[in-house]
C-alpha cells in the first residue's frame, strides 16, 4: 500500500513540475499563436467532415429567402 502511495504522488509532484515548467516557458503570444492554430485545425477537420458527410451544401429541401 505504501508503495502506490508513493508512486502516485511521484507521478502527481512529476505532473505538477511539468505544469510549472511549460507555464513559465510560454508568452501570451506564443499561447495565442498555438491556440489559433488549434482553432484552424479543428475548422479544417469540422469542414472535412462536414465534405464526408456530403451536408456541406445547402439542402434542397429549404426554402430560400
Amino acid at each position: 500500500m505504501k508503495r502506490k502511495i508513493s508512486v502516485a504522488s511521484i507521478i502527481l509532484s512529476s505532473i505538477s513540475l511539468s505544469m510549472v515548467i511549460s507555464s513559465i516557458g510560454c508568452t501570451a503570444y506564443h499561447s495565442k499563436k498555438h491556440l489559433d492554430t488549434m482553432k484552424k485545425d479543428l475548422n479544417a477537420a469540422h469542414e472535412d467532415v462536414d465534405t464526408i458527410l456530403g451536408i456541406d451544401e445547402p439542402s434542397p429541401l429549404v426554402e430560400e429567402e
